[in-house]
């Protein structure tokens, strides 16, 4: 084993970590390096809305102080963007100016909140919860704020309605079927889901789009295709999940909707490997590329794509099949490991 190497991991949450542990048990004397653009060490996003509720501390939230980096001898670099990547050079290049060189590279960026093409013309008024940071800046909104319009048809936005009316908000959400990431949400799957949330007091409105939002004063006037048109304190967007890969386009790395990569989690370059919300994972009795989502899976793969990357040759397989419950409704799905 090289005592030159300099491991790089971009991303620190699930699959990042498990990849940096496992590189630091098998080469106690290699330089690792995580790049992160978060602000904050790695921590649990699904405890979140608890967070906001006040009912987890910061320390609450996370799943690995600093300290433990500094006894592993793992440098962690927070609030580090990445702007592009040379895999040819093995340099990266931060958004910042600055570059650094590894010799291997291991790409866990996880995936971000995505926009539908039919809302881009007034996402700027629309809020997203998905990291700390956007927590920590929308606590003393949400709870000055009595009306709630939520886009959804998301996982993540369940668990966000949940939370508010828990808080006492009035909250009318907006169903949005082809959102329902990872799952397509069937008719009669949409039926049990607005039920449920109506059971709980919550306005559903399904078939139905937003045709404007106009800001008026501390508030917005929503218009909807079928006429609908109320004023919502604030409006919050949950409308599916794109892996975080835009820093790689252009780089050379394939990419479809995700990093591709073999079910060895390597990619087009022998030293580039890619793990969690943002590989898009060869199956190879399929001849297909499928995506894997949720905190376990992402362990799992950042282990995996680390041991491969210091010369195993382990396969990744498509997660066992897990029954996940939303709303009370059981889904079947072979992608999700609920957390």
């Amino acid at each position: 084993m090289p005592k030159n190497d300099h491991y790089v991991i971009i991303g620190n949450g699930p699959a990042g970590n498990l990849a940096a542990d496992t590189l630091r048990d098998s080469d106690p004397d290699a330089r690792i390096t995580i790049v992160s653009n978060e602000s904050m060490t790695y921590y649990y996003r699904h405890k979140l809305t608890e967070f906001i509720k006040g009912k987890a501390r910061e320390e609450d939230l996370t799943v690995r102080p600093y300290s433990v980096y500094k006894d592993k001898n793992i440098r962690l670099r927070l609030g580090q963007q990445v702007d592009k990547i040379d895999p040819n050079k093995k340099i990266i290049y931060l958004k910042h100016m600055e570059t650094v060189s590894y010799t291997k590279l291991i790409i866990a960026t996880g995936a971000s909140p995505r926009a539908l093409p039919s809302v881009s013309n007034f996402s700027k008024c629309l809020n997203v919860l998905s990291t700390y940071s956007d927590a920590l800046a929308q606590i003393p909104m949400i709870n000055k704020n009595k009306t709630f319009l939520v886009l959804g048809g998301d996982i993540i936005s369940f668990k966000f309605i949940r939370m508010l009316k828990d808080m006492g908000k009035e909250v009318t959400t907006l169903l949005y079927s082809e959102a329902f990431w990872p799952f397509s949400l069937e008719a009669d799957m949409a039926q049990q889901v607005k039920k449920s949330l109506s059971d709980k007091g919550v306005t559903v409105i399904s078939d139905d789009h937003i045709k404007s939002v106009k800001k008026s004063g501390e508030a917005f006037d929503i218009v909807t295709e079928k006429g609908l048109n109320q004023s919502f304190d604030s409006v919050y967007s949950f409308l599916g999940m794109i892996p975080n890969i835009r820093f790689i386009l252009g780089s050379g790395i394939d990419t479809d909707r995700g990093i591709l990569v073999d079910d060895h989690l390597k990619t087009n370059f022998d030293d580039v490997y890619a793990a969690g919300d943002c590989a898009q994972i060869y199956n190879p009795d399929m001849k297909s590329y499928w995506l894997s989502i949720g905190w376990n899976n992402a362990k799992i793969q950042g282990t995996l794509a680390a041991q491969n990357l210091l010369g195993a040759h382990k396969v990744i397989n498509p997660a066992p099949q897990k029954i996940l419950e939303v709303e009370g409704l059981k889904i079947n799905t072979s992608w999700w490991e609920s957390f």
